[in-house]
Parts: structure tokens; sequence; C-alpha cells
């Protein structure tokens, strides 16, 4: 079974209104509850995920709210459900500032699911554009080439 990483935007992309690749994220976590296809994340995903449905609920960059606070923590019990393996990720600090410094990142976040995934010698699936344009396509699968 193949195991990919997966990041906030692809899992959120999946609940959250007016995503642009809805469709292909609920079928990739259809396939990962059916056991065909492994997804895992680092530690940080939780914490990313709450962000993302925090964000939804208040708004940002003046768009207004997508999610009330109770879609909000459904969507958190969703998640949850889900039980992605979380993989700690301080054994690869030193890579993970590499490459994000190599790729200019506005944070070391992105560069830690990078990171997890070339040490899983496997691809990191993102519905960030910007992620997925600024790092070399060896490391990135966008979600909605996933089949």
């Amino acid at each position: 079974m193949k195991t990919f990483v997966i990041d906030a935007s692809a899992i959120l992309a999946a609940w959250l209104p007016e995503e642009p690749y809805q469709g292909q994220a609920d079928a990739l976590l259809d396939r990962y509850q059916e056991g065909r296809v492994q997804l895992c994340a680092p530690a940080l995903l939780a914490d990313e995920i709450l962000n993302g449905l925090y964000i939804a609920v208040r708004g940002k960059g003046g768009r207004t709210s997508r999610l009330t606070a109770q879609e909000a923590l459904e969507v958190w019990r969703l998640f949850q459900s889900l039980r992605i393996a979380r993989e700690e990720t301080s054994h690869l600090a030193g890579r993970i500032l590499e490459l994000a410094f190599a790729y200019h990142r506005p944070s070391t976040y992105d560069a830690t699911y990078i990171a997890l995934a070339e040490h899983l010698k496997t691809k990191l699936i993102t519905a960030d554009e910007r992620l997925i344009k600024s790092v070399p396509e060896k490391w990135v699968l966008p979600l909605w080439e996933f089949r």
C-alpha cells in the first residue's frame, strides 16, 4: 500500500465550503478510510487543522466566515476520527531549516511536511498552490492530481 504525507490544506479541502478541490479531497479521504492508501503527517498537523478551522470561522483577508464555531467543532471531530498517523519530526530539524531557507518559505511548517516526505521517500499531497510552485515536483503531489 502506498504511503503519502498529507498537509492540512488537503484535509481541510474536504470540509470547508468553497474549496476548489473538495471532490478530490473527499476521494482521497475515502481511499484512506477504505485502507487503499496510507496517510501520515508531522505532529504539527493537528495544530494546523485547528488554525485552519479558526480562520474559517473568523474570516481572513476580507473573507467572511465560512463556518460557524459549531461546524468547526464538528469538522474537528471528523478530523480526529480519521486517526492519521502523526510523526515526531524533531530529528529532522536541520533538514527542515535547510528546506525552509532553500525554498524561501514564510515559516518552517511547510518545510516540515517536505522533510518528512523526503525522509519517508514519498510525496506530500497538498492543495497549497504556492507551496507546489515553490518546491521541486519530486516532493509534492497536487491534491488535484492524486489518482
